[in-house]
C-alpha cells in the first residue's frame, strides 16, 4: 500500500526529466588547498563554485590542477591514473571536497535507500524517471550525515554531507549513476568474486558489466536534454575521447602535489611531554601529535591514506602506527621502550618526512654519573652587576639531563679572576645577599631545580671570566664556558667623573646593586636606595665578621630595627647631604664628635656635630669647587655622592665598628 501511495504521489507531483532538470550534486565545493579542513570552518574564499567539465571533454582539463584535484577519479578510469577514461572499470566519479560539504539531489523523484551500507558506508540512492518512463538511479555514498529520508525528494534538496571511508585518500563524494534496477549502488557482484577492487578496476575486469549497468555521471549531467532512453545516453557516452595514462599525471604525482600544497599551510608536532625526550626504560609514554593550519589547530582528514611513523622496530613500539584522521587537532600516541640508545621517529605523510623526533631511551643507572655539561651565561657582563647563569648536565646520548637525578657533588668556579656566586635554583627571590656570595659554588642534584643549577654571579674585577664545572674532588673540569666573559663598565659610568674610583670600590663592596647595568651619576638618591646602601653596608660587614658571633648578632639586630623604623617612609623621597650623614651615623653606631671646631662655613645648626665627625674622623670633604669652604648640608645628594661618602666612612673603619655605647 505504501508503494502505491508513493507511486501516485510521484505521478501527480513531478514531471519527467527534461532538458533543464538535472543539476550537479554540489552547488559549491572546497577550494583544493582548503579541503582538508571541515566545511563549517572554511572562510568564504575557500568555498568555490563546483567547476564543471563542459561537454564531458576530459582532454581539455586533463592538465588542470584544480579539476584533477576536485574530480579525483573518473568513471571508466584506473586507480593508477584516475583520469585515464575509457580504458578501465571504475564505476563512479569521486568529487573531493571538505568533510561536511552539503550534497544535493540531482533531480526529483523517490529516495529508495537512506542508510549505512557495508563498503559504501552512509549512502542515499534516488530513483529518477526519464521521459521514456525508464528509471535511472543516482547514488551518493561516503556521507558523514544522512538528511534525506525514504520518501519523495525534489531537485536540489540536501541529501547529506560529505565524509570518507576508512580506505579513502581524502573526504569525497562517491557519485554513481545506475541504469538497471538491481541493488544500489550497483557493484560487480557476479564477476568480482575473490578479486580485490584495485585489481578489478586496474585490469579492465567486468568491463561488460560496467557498460550494461552504469553510465558516466559527467556525460549524463553535461548532456542534459530530454533523454529518449538509456541507449541515447550510452551513444553520447561513446563519443567521449579516450585518455591514455601515459599522457597524464599519475596518481603518485597528484598525491605529491597534494602533500606539497598541504604542507605549505599545515604543520605537525609530536611531543612526548618529557624534557629533551629522555625516556626511561620499563615505562610507557603517551605522546601528543598535533596539527596546525595557518597557526590554528586543525582537525579532519589528510591527503593520502594516512599519517605513518617510521622508526627502528627493534628499539621501540608505537601505537597506532598509522593515522587516518585527526579529531580535535590532536592524537595520543603510545611509545614503548625496547632497548636503550638514541633513536629517531619520522612522521611521514605519503612519501614525505614532515617531522622528526629524536628520543633518548635510557636505563636509570646509565645517567647517574654525568661527565659533560653546558654552562650558560651572558658573554658580556657589567662590573659588579648580578647576572643569571645556569648549568645543565648532558647525557651520554648528548641530550640535556633534565629531571633525571644524578650522583656526586660538583663545583662551579671561575678559572680566571674575581667572581662570586650564589645558588638561586630553589627560591622565588632571584637576587642574592652579600653574605650569600661564595668563590666556588658546591652543589648536588638536590640543590638544583630538578635538573638545572641556576646561579647568579657578580664580577669584582675587569679581568675576563671563564667558568668551569668539575667534580668536587677533581682538578680537571668536565665543562667550561668555552669563551671568556667580558667585563664592562656600567652604562653611563663615566671614568672622568670626580668620584669614579671611590664608586668602583663601593660597588665592589655591593653597597648598591646595578639594575640593567645603569648607575646614573647625577641623579638624586631616593629613600629606597638609601635603605639599600645601609642594608648592604651592614650585610658586607656581616660577611667580614667571620666567627665573631657577637658582632654578627649585633648586625642582625640593627638590621631588623632599622628596617622597622624605615618601613613607613616613602621610597621615592629624596634627601639632602646633611640628612644622609645623620641617617648613616645614627644607624651604624658611629660615635659623634662634639666640639666647637669649625672648618666649613656651613658647619653649624642641626648637622654641625655630624659634619664635624665626618671631617675629623674620616678626613672627609667633597670634590666639587666648594669643597674647601662648604659642606652644603641642605643640597640634595646624588647616588654617586652617597656611594663616595659611604665608601669613605667604610675605608676609615677598616675592619672595626665604632660602637656608640650610649645607644
Amino acid at each position: 500500500m505504501k508503494k502505491i501511495i508513493i507511486g501516485l504521489l510521484l505521478s501527480a507531483s513531478f514531471y519527467q526529466a527534461s532538458a533543464w532538470n538535472f543539476i550537479y550534486p554540489f552547488d559549491k565545493v572546497a577550494n583544493p588547498k582548503c579541503r582538508f579542513s571541515s566545511w563549517s570552518s572554511l572562510w568564504s574564499e575557500c568555498k568555490i563554485d563546483l567547476p564543471r567539465i563542459a561537454n564531458a571533454d576530459y582532454t581539455k582539463y586533463k592538465t588542470d590542477s584544480t579539476y584533477r584535484k576536485v574530480y579525483s577519479i573518473l568513471w571508466g578510469a584506473t586507480y593508477n591514473y584516475w583520469w585515464d577514461v575509457w580504458y578501465w572499470s571504475h564505476l563512479w566519479v569521486d568529487i573531493a571536497t571538505s568533510a561536511g560539504t552539503p550534497v544535493r539531489s540531482i533531480w526529483d523523484w523517490e529516495v529508495v535507500n537512506a542508510g549505512w551500507l557495508a563498503w559504501w558506508w552512509n549512502t542515499v540512492s534516488i530513483r529518477h524517471r526519464l521521459s521514456s518512463w525508464k528509471d535511472i538511479y543516482s547514488n551518493y555514498s561516503h556521507l558523514n550525515k544522512i538528511i534525506a529520508k525514504k520518501w519523495t525528494i525534489k531537485s536540489g534538496e540536501t541529501v547529506g554531507e560529505v565524509w570518507a571511508t576508512w580506505n579513502a585518500y581524502w573526504n569525497h563524494l562517491h557519485f554513481q549513476i545506475d541504469v538497471t534496477n538491481q541493488s544500489h549502488p550497483y557493484w560487480y557482484t557476479k564477476c568480482s568474486k575473490w578479486i580485490e577492487i584495485f585489481d578489478l578496476v586496474n585490469n579492465w575486469m567486468c568491463r561488460d558489466y560496467l557498460m550494461a549497468n552504469s553510465v558516466d555521471p559527467i556525460v549524463f549531467l553535461e548532456n542534459n536534454w530530454q533523454f529518449l532512453d538509456v541507449q541515447s545516453i550510452k551513444d553520447k557516452q561513446e563519443q567521449t575521447k579516450k585518455i591514455e595514462g601515459k599522457n597524464i599525471k599519475t596518481r603518485e604525482q597528484i598525491l605529491d602535489e597534494e602533500v606539497e600544497d598541504f604542507m605549505k599551510s599545515h604543520s605537525f608536532t609530536l611531543s612526548t611531554w618529557v624534557s629533551w625526550d629522555n625516556l626511561q626504560v620499563w615505562l610507557n609514554y603517551l605522546a601528543k601529535l598535533r596539527t596546525f593550519s595557518y597557526w590554528n589547530t586543525f582537525s579532519w582528514n589528510l591527503p593520502e591514506n594516512w599519517l605513518s611513523f617510521e622508526y627502528d622496530r627493534s628499539a621501540l613500539k608505537i601505537f597506532p602506527e598509522k593515522i587516518l584522521t585527526l579529531d580535535a587537532w590532536a592524537r595520543d600516541i603510545r611509545i614503548t621502550w625496547l632497548k636503550s640508545w638514541k633513536f629517531n621517529i619520522n612522521i611521514k605523510l605519503w612519501k614525505k618526512v614532515i617531522w622528526i623526533v629524536t628520543v633518548n631511551l635510557y636505563k636509570k643507572y646509565e645517567f647517574s654519573d654525568p661527565t659533560d655539561a653546558i654552562i650558560t651565561s651572558k658573554s658580556k657582563i657589567s662590573l659588579l652587576d648580578e647576572k643569571l647563569g645556569g648549568v645543565v648536565f648532558k647525557t651520554k646520548l648528548w641530550s640535556k639531563q633534565m629531571y633525571i637525578p644524578y650522583n656526586w657533588t660538583y663545583r662551579l668556579k671561575s678559572l680566571s679572576w674575581k667572581v662570586k656566586f650564589c645558588n638561586i635554583s630553589n627560591r622565588e627571590n632571584k637576587k642574592c645577599n652579600n653574605y650569600e656570595l661564595v668563590d666556588e659554588l658546591i652543589f648536588r642534584y638536590e640543590d638544583t631545580y630538578n635538573w638545572a643549577l641556576i646561579f647568579n654571579m657578580v664580577p669584582f674585577d675587569y679581568m675576563p671570566i671563564k667558568l668551569a664545572v668539575m667534580k668536587d674532588w677533581a682538578m680537571k673540569p668536565i665543562a667550561t664556558t668555552g669563551y671568556n666573559i667580558t667585563i664592562t663598565n656600567p652604562i653611563a659610568f663615566d671614568k672622568t667623573y670626580l668620584y669614579f674610583n671611590e664608586n668602583v670600590e663601593a660597588l665592589k663592596k655591593w653597597f648598591i646593586k646595578l639594575y640593567n647595568w645603569y648607575l646614573l651619576q647625577e641623579r638624586d638618591i631616593s629613600w629606597k636606595q638609601v635603605k639599600e646602601i645601609l642594608n648592604n653596608y651592614l650585610s658586607y660587614e656581616y660577611l667580614r665578621s667571620g666567627d665573631n658571633l657577637t658582632k654578627k648578632w649585633d648586625i642582625i639586630t640593627r638590621l631588623k630595627q632599622m628596617n622597622k623604623n624605615f618601613s613607613s617612609i616613602d621610597d621615592n623621597k629624596t634627601i639632602s647631604r646633611g640628612e644622609f650623614i645623620k641617617i648613616f651615623f645614627d644607624n651604624l653606631w658611629i660615635s659623634i664628635v662634639k666640639n666647637s671646631n669649625k672648618v666649613f662655613l656651613d658647619e653649624t645648626w642641626n648637622y654641625k656635630d655630624y659634619i664635624t665627625t665626618i671631617r675629623e674622623k674620616f678626613n672627609f670633604s667633597w670634590k666639587d669647587q666648594f669643597w674647601i669652604r662648604y659642606f652644603q648640608p641642605d643640597k640634595s645628594i646624588t647616588i654617586w655622592e652617597a656611594l663616595y661618602l659611604a665608601n669613605k666612612i667604610h675605608t676609615g673603619f677598616w675592619l672595626q665598628f665604632a660602637y656608640n655605647k650610649q645607644k
